[in-house]
């Protein structure tokens, strides 16, 4: 991974926000989950094309080549999507020599199954703390390679933000993960 990117990434979600925070100034964190779902209304398999209604709106995707027994999709099945996401930010342990680690795991259906996965995407970083304007509500960051970001800052992320002070290192972890299941219609 690219530890420019990486840093970049991270500092980015540093301003995403959070969702919950305690009155705990050293660390902060929010988390969601999110469901979709909706039946399939066609497949095409030549042009590996299938069509998803969830009750108003229907949308057409295209399957890529790593989706697997597009056969077995029928019309009628129903198709979940869950998707969870959790960021959190606090005051690096002065140990962490503050290298960008990310790690994605991945898992398909076994053959003959209906199409399905998963995927699994964990990513930390420490950024080093420059400022934070309280009049703009913007925070600067210094990313590992020198490299100096100003960035918004979310309501819920200001008073962690404004109780930092110039050379904090700042911790960012964000885990992702995205489950697609198909349910054959009965």
């Amino acid at each position: 991974m690219n530890l420019k990117i990486a840093l970049a990434a991270c500092t980015l979600l540093f301003a995403a926000g959070c969702d919950t925070f305690s009155k705990d100034t050293t660390f902060a964190e929010r988390s969601e989950t999110v469901s979709l779902s909706g039946t399939v209304e066609s497949v095409d398999e030549v042009n590996r094309l299938f069509k998803v209604r969830d009750g108003r709106t229907a949308v057409v995707f295209r399957a890529g080549p790593q989706v697997q027994n597009l056969a077995q999709l029928s019309v009628g099945d129903k198709i979940t999507l869950d998707y969870y996401e959790s960021i959190a930010v606090g005051i690096a342990d002065p140990s962490d020599p503050g290298t960008a680690i990310g790690e994605v795991f991945v898992g398909t259906a076994m053959p003959g199954e209906k199409p399905g996965g998963g995927a699994v995407g964990i990513a930390s970083a420490v950024v080093e703390f420059v400022s934070y304007d309280a009049a703009t509500e913007r925070a600067t960051l210094k990313l590992n390679d020198g490299t100096v970001e100003t960035v918004a800052v979310a309501p819920e992320m200001r008073a962690f933000a404004a109780a930092r002070t110039a050379g904090d290192r700042i911790v960012v972890a964000v885990d992702r993960a995205v489950a697609v299941s198909v349910t054959p219609v009965e």
